[in-house]
């Protein structure tokens, strides 16, 4: 009874472990900024329209894809860019990273 039991369970075990490995982080090879913390003194919806301002600002094409997030895109040398900005009211992530929006961000967000 006991070898049964111990044969029924195996492969669950064994299911369980190799989808607990498939499930890891983020590749070393991808590139995200970190969260950008503020202090929170907007809205969520002052927040969207100053991170849209210094998008548009800067160069890039703004559009809404969420209440928390917006695509950036930006054509330079004949290819596009683009990255995706979740928001809250006191952070900001860009993925993959882009220190030129990022720091466009921060500068509208601390005026």
């Amino acid at each position: 009874m006991k070898k049964l039991l111990k044969l029924a369970f195996a492969p669950a075990i064994v299911l369980l472990m190799a989808s607990c490995s498939a499930t890891g982080g983020p590749d070393a090879d991808t590139q995200t900024a970190s969260f950008e913390h503020f202090t929170p003194k907007h809205s969520l919806k002052e927040v969207h329209d100053i991170i849209m301002q210094a998008g548009e600002e800067a160069g890039w094409r703004m559009t809404e894809f969420k209440d928390n997030e917006i695509i950036a895109e930006k054509v330079s040398n004949g290819s596009t860019e683009a990255v995706t900005i979740q928001f809250s009211k006191d952070y900001f992530h860009i993925t993959p990273e882009n220190g030129d929006l990022e720091d466009a961000i921060e500068e509208k967000l601390d005026d």
